[in-house]
């Protein structure tokens, strides 16, 4: 009987820290929506190291997530066909677009640096030209310290 009780125990506490996040990433989480992008739980500033993204889509349009390592201010990337040109950059990991209401995750290495957080989707409607939701505001810093 103890033994069974003391075997429960641990299953109990392994699934808990498994929950938690246990693996000593720092979890970051990510609003979308048109034409935003918010680190909702307040902070722009964390430390280096193995970084869980939890993107949410509170837009009604598809989005995706791009974290770039730059130093430039977040409106200077440099744009091609309405998006951010990509060979350009210094993309560090991307969640590709996914729908309205849903949640989407990665796990990223950080390490010290300025980083920008992008929407890099693009819409062409007929007859107008490419509008990137990077260009409408989807962009938010991210600063990562040792």
């Amino acid at each position: 009987m103890k033994r069974n009780l003391a075997l429960a125990l641990v299953v109990a506490t392994a699934l808990l820290v498994l929950a938690c996040g246990g693996d000593g990433a720092v979890e970051v989480n990510v609003s979308l929506k048109e034409w935003s992008i918010e680190l909702t739980d307040g902070r722009s500033e964390i430390e280096a190291g193995d970084v869980r993204v939890i993107a949410r889509n509170g837009g009604t349009k598809p989005h995706q997530l791009v974290v770039i390592k730059s130093d430039l201010p977040p409106q200077e990337l440099s744009v091609v066909d309405g998006k951010v040109d990509e060979e350009r950059v210094n993309i560090i990991g991307e969640i590709e677009p996914f729908a309205a209401g849903e949640t989407a995750r990665a796990t990223l290495q950080l390490s010290p640096g300025k980083y920008l957080l992008i929407c890099n989707v693009v819409e062409v409607l007929p007859g107008e030209s490419p509008e990137g939701h990077y260009r409408n505001g989807m962009v938010a810093p991210l600063f990562v310290t040792d």
